[in-house]
């Protein structure tokens, strides 16, 4: 197998998962389709009755991978930031513990990488202390869950969205522990490492576009957002896709002018970035048409996840970029996102405000969500609203729990395609080339992904 793998959802490679798995049975001697088990089943689970020190074995699907709890070590592998600047790769550092009832220990298979990953520890920022541990999304294996944690077991495959505060769940380690709302499971088809790119960009595109744009949510099956689990009482075929996506209903309540709601475009700047093709898809999805900024290179990519229109940056002038952007939606920009930089951004208020913009929508506020933070110095056009993203709501606001279990449904749906990803083997010790390969910029919309093991 070599170093990097690129593929996309019509070609996952998945040999080695399924050896491992085997093996494992093997040497267990443990049935295909069956796996042992502590016997600490959920209370929730047992319709009451009292189950305490009663072994049992429960069935579990092909691709769970059951992992008793006695064989949790106390030291792990981690990739610790030692000081400012300064990795370093640690054989003993302690596996993180529980501290209270609604939290999750997770197994590492797959970590994504990010911006922010590298930039963190370049320019020294969300280091609260050293040593510290980065990384901001995994996918991997329940090891332990706190009692009140009852939509997972361990053994199930999960992937999350962590926070920099917590130290525990820095995700470049063997073992994060993090708040049982934030741990979704993986679509049945989806490998470690194709979850492992759910956490940062998924899940930012998502919010973005649901909470800060106001964009329509599909209609999703009733979830318990304080616990994590789905409604027992909601009727599982009752999916609500078909009249949510219907362009009537998704007007309703978005105080949308009868002149304007024939068409409403969505500006993406930077749509062929991973973020920027899950945007574009949700904004599809809901009945909005995508205009998408990029490079020729991926113009191609951008239209295949979607858009209406790409403008091509190549070489040009930002004059002739928000031209065109003018020209082709007509002034029917109703929000727009920015997933570049703050030079961007300035060219995005300014494709939101020309005069046809004006002439069409009057005085309703265009909704703008730059990723990135703007200078106070910009001046923000009187008829755009900056909406600014803060992804750390998913972990402090139980309530978000909700966004990831949506995009979880529209997955199992079919109806969101994954970015081509590029697969690091090499487990932590790869982390540091990684980002490198991220510092270094412009993957052509790849998502870089490392298996931990």
């Amino acid at each position: 197998m070599s170093a990097i793998q690129q593929h996309d959802r019509s070609g996952v490679h998945r040999p080695r998962l399924k050896r491992v798995r085997a093996h494992f049975r093997r040497a267990m001697g443990i049935p295909k389709r069956w796996a042992s088990y502590d016997g600490r089943v959920p209370s929730d689970s047992m319709n009451g009755e009292s189950k305490q020190g009663i072994e049992s074995i429960v069935a579990v699907s092909e691709l769970t991978c059951p992992t008793p709890l006695d064989s949790t070590p106390s030291v792990q592998r981690a990739l610790v930031v030692a000081q400012t600047g300064v990795y370093e790769l640690r054989d003993t550092h302690a596996v993180p513990e529980l501290e209270n009832d609604t939290e999750v220990l997770i197994q590492a298979r797959a970590v994504g990488l990010n911006p922010i990953d590298w930039k963190s520890v370049a320019y020294n920022f969300c280091l609260p202390s050293f040593p510290w541990i980065t990384g901001r999304e995994m996918a991997g294996v329940v090891e332990r869950v706190g009692s009140q944690v009852s939509h997972v077991k361990p053994g199930d495959r999960v992937w999350t969205s962590t926070y920099y505060r917590d130290v525990r769940a820095g995700c470049f380690q063997e073992y994060i522990v993090v708040p049982r709302h934030t741990v979704l499971p993986i679509p049945a088809d989806l490998s470690f490492e194709e979850a492992a790119c759910l956490g940062v960009a998924a899940l930012t595109a998502s919010m973005a576009l649901w909470k800060w744009l106001s964009v329509p949510m599909p209609k999703v099956k009733a979830w318990n957002r304080g616990s994590g689990r789905q409604n027992p009482q909601h009727s599982s075929g009752d999916s609500g896709y078909q009249s949510s996506l219907s362009r009537s209903s998704l007007l309703d309540g978005t105080q949308v002018p009868e002149e304007a709601a024939q068409e409403e475009w969505i500006l993406i700047w930077g749509g062929s970035t991973v973020t920027g093709q899950f945007a574009t898809q949700i904004a599809r999805l809901a009945g909005l048409k995508p205009i998408t900024v990029c490079s020729s290179r991926t113009a191609k990519l951008s239209e295949e996840r979607g858009a209406e229109h790409v403008v091509i940056r190549d070489d040009r002038e930002p004059s002739a970029l928000v031209e065109e952007i003018s020209r082709v939606t007509k002034g029917r920009i109703t929000r727009a996102l920015d997933l570049v930089g703050p030079s961007t951004a300035r060219l995005c208020l300014h494709a939101c405000s020309t005069p046809s913009q004006r002439e069409t929508f009057g005085d309703r506020k265009i909704l703008f969500a730059p990723l990135a933070m703007m200078k106070d110095t910009d001046e923000v056009p009187d008829n755009v609203t900056v909406e600014v993203v803060e992804m750390k709501h998913f972990v402090l606001d139980s309530e978000s729990a909700l966004y990831g279990q949506t995009l979880n449904d529209l997955i199992e749906n079919k109806m969101l395609q994954l970015p081509p990803l590029e697969i690091l083997d090499g487990g932590l010790d790869a982390v540091e080339a990684g980002l490198e390969m991220v510092r270094q910029g412009d993957r052509g919309g790849r998502k870089v992904v490392i298996t931990v093991q």
